[in-house]
């Protein structure tokens, strides 16, 4: 069944509301949605495709950290140490060492490092690794 939303439903209020009105009532049409006027601009992809052209490059950035973490044991050990004891100059050292060329900051906590990647104003990838 289709919901109306401007339709008042018999049950859709207690008894003691709806007492007085005997019959169901429907909104005026001029309240009701607009169908053909939208108050969205037009669909223009060109920054959209643009925005997936970037992410692209910050993907590879992001797969050059994750690749030296996964294939060096001592990397991986230098970089959650640091974490561990809050040496943000260090985690960023760690991280900028992978050859990562764009924008990214890290957060960490005990338990997890949060490494956001970002070009410009398009775009960005957050990547989340917990240990």
């Amino acid at each position: 069944m289709y919901y109306n939303p401007y339709y008042v439903y018999p049950n859709q209020y207690p008894m003691w509301m709806t007492a007085n009105h005997t019959s169901l009532t429907q909104l005026p049409i001029h309240l009701a949605m607009p169908t053909n006027n939208t108050p969205f601009p037009p669909v223009d992809t060109h920054k959209l495709k643009s925005s997936a052209k970037s992410i692209q490059v910050i993907m590879q950035q992001a797969l050059l950290l994750s690749t030296k973490i996964a294939e060096s044991d001592q990397f991986a050990h230098d970089l959650m140490n640091a974490a561990q004891l809050s040496n943000k100059a260090e985690v960023d050292k760690l991280v900028a060492s992978t050859g990562i060329t764009i924008k990214f900051e890290t957060k960490f906590t005990p338990g997890v490092i949060q490494i956001r990647f970002s070009e410009s104003d398009c775009c960005g990838l957050t990547m989340i690794l917990d240990w």
